[in-house]
């Protein structure tokens, strides 16, 4: 099962592409979900691979839009007709590296779940997390 990563490292780390997997630290993983993923790729910057693992650059910017397009998504469970996929839609899987199983495509409850996961750990990060000195990642693997 892949996962996706939250991580941090020093900020000038990258900027010297001497980034090393004992120069970055976990914040935060969880079993990948599609429609978060395929966000993620379309709109982070790809800075650096590791070990064949790209990382994608996650800046405090990036990370408040996200928030705030997950809290619009996660609303939408209590809307009357509810549509899960209205602002995260599940990636074309022409164009998207990973396998989407069918009846992934139909689970309302267990997504709503998932958004209120992530939208809870970015919270946390937006509130603690020090952007002047560390850069947030997220990876794949």
């Amino acid at each position: 099962m892949k996962f996706l990563y939250m991580v941090y490292c020093e900020k000038n780390a990258v900027h010297h592409l001497q980034l090393s997997k004992t120069m970055i630290s976990k914040v935060h993983q969880a079993p990948i979900e599609h429609p978060i993923v395929e966000w993620i790729r379309k709109n982070t910057v790809l800075p650096i691979e590791i070990d064949g693992v790209p990382y994608y650059d996650f800046p405090k910017e990036k990370i408040e839009l996200f928030y705030d397009i997950l809290t619009k998504a996660h609303a939408e469970q209590f809307a009357n007709s509810s549509r899960p996929w209205k602002y995260l839609p599940i990636p074309d899987e022409t164009e998207y590296p990973y396998k989407i199983a069918e009846y992934e495509k139909e689970y309302g409850s267990i997504y709503y779940e998932s958004l209120y996961k992530y939208k809870t750990a970015l919270g946390i990060i937006l509130n603690i997390f020090d952007f002047e000195n560390k850069r947030l990642l997220m990876c794949i693997h």
